[in-house]
């Protein structure tokens, strides 16, 4: 698709994100820390067996998968140069569901994993199954208003699935509920080994997509939640992965005579779109460095609060949750 773009580095990039996936994976389950988290980039929940998991129309930013990849190497036996765990529960807190991760782990039941997605969707808002149609494929009937990657994460396949879409917009109401009477029994019911969160800070309430509500202080919550769960079932052993989140404050335009005071500053001059990404000569040709006005209002809420706050409040929670004792079982 379209927005999945790359430069010369972003392979490379994709490759170092595994592998420190991988790496979080090892020092974990040998003891070395109790949790970890990766920031990488580019994110991955997307990416799955092949382009456009699961029906989407793009791969969503996503190249490499490295929560699916940490999941499959800590199931590997050690005869095979895995870790040799048994179960492996994901969670997925990315305003998107991750339909890469689902179709790598669970397209078909697995025992071995148990994917859990909250995200935005629903079938009121992606379309209904069209059981009429004669080829037998089951279609997104609202494409046009639908949310990406569309109808897969508004269903649960199999038992190695728990999707929750909870609307057009995540709230912390409806994502708190989720929390405590889904996504916990299902995980205490799995009883994994290992807790991988594939935490997307896209729900927050200023991150420009629009489709949450969510504070950085309610990413600390979920994260809290998550890890006492996680120290309850399996002796804390979390590993965090990044994935979505762009309220960036990175777009706050410059007063024109801020240093120049004998420039003119005229107000009717026409807005020109600002160019303060700063790409690099790795920009492809065809992509312009440029955030319109429009974008540039939104990022501009997140110098208050944004993307920088949620992922503090996340380590924050996982920091303090490794000074805790695990629970005896």
């Amino acid at each position: 698709g379209e927005d999945t773009r790359g430069s010369r580095g972003s392979y490379t990039a994709a490759l170092v994100g595994v592998a420190a996936a991988l790496k979080g994976v090892d020092m974990i389950v040998g003891g070395k820390c109790v949790n970890s988290f990766c920031a990488i980039r580019p994110p991955g929940h997307h990416a799955g067996r092949e382009l456009r998991a699961m029906g989407a129309i793009s791969n969503g930013f996503c190249l490499l998968n490295a929560a699916a990849c940490a999941a499959l190497y800590a199931v590997l036996p050690l005869s095979e140069g895995g870790l040799g765990l048994k179960r492996v529960c994901v969670v997925d807190i990315d305003v998107h569901h991750g339909n890469g991760t689902q179709d790598i782990l669970a397209s078909t039941y697995d025992p071995r994993f148990l994917y859990i997605s909250t995200h935005a969707g629903g079938p009121h808002i992606n379309g209904y199954s069209d059981d009429k149609s004669d080829d037998g494929i089951r279609r997104n009937l609202n494409n046009k208003d639908g949310i990406f990657p569309g109808r897969c994460g508004d269903i649960s396949p199999n038992d190695g699935v728990l999707n929750l879409p909870l609307g057009q917009k995540i709230t912390p109401s409806a994502l708190g509920t989720a929390l405590v009477c889904q996504v916990t029994p299902a995980i205490e019911r799995f009883s994994p080994e290992l807790i991988i969160i594939s935490a997307g800070f896209d729900a927050h309430k200023n991150d420009p997509l629009g489709l949450g509500g969510l504070s950085a202080e309610d990413f600390g919550t979920v994260t809290k939640v998550l890890c006492q769960v996680a120290l309850k079932i399996c002796s804390g052993r979390v590993l965090s992965i990044l994935e979505g989140g762009y309220g960036v404050p990175c777009c706050r335009p410059l007063e024109k005579n801020l240093f120049l005071p004998n420039s003119t500053n005229d107000n009717n001059e026409e807005k020109k779109p600002l160019k303060l990404l700063n790409l690099g000569d790795d920009l492809p040709a065809n992509m312009e460095d440029r955030v319109d006005i429009h974008l540039s209002q939104k990022l501009d809420r997140c110098h208050q609060e944004g993307f920088l706050e949620c992922v503090k409040e996340h380590v924050s929670n996982l920091s303090a949750s490794s000074d805790v004792e695990p629970r005896q079982t």
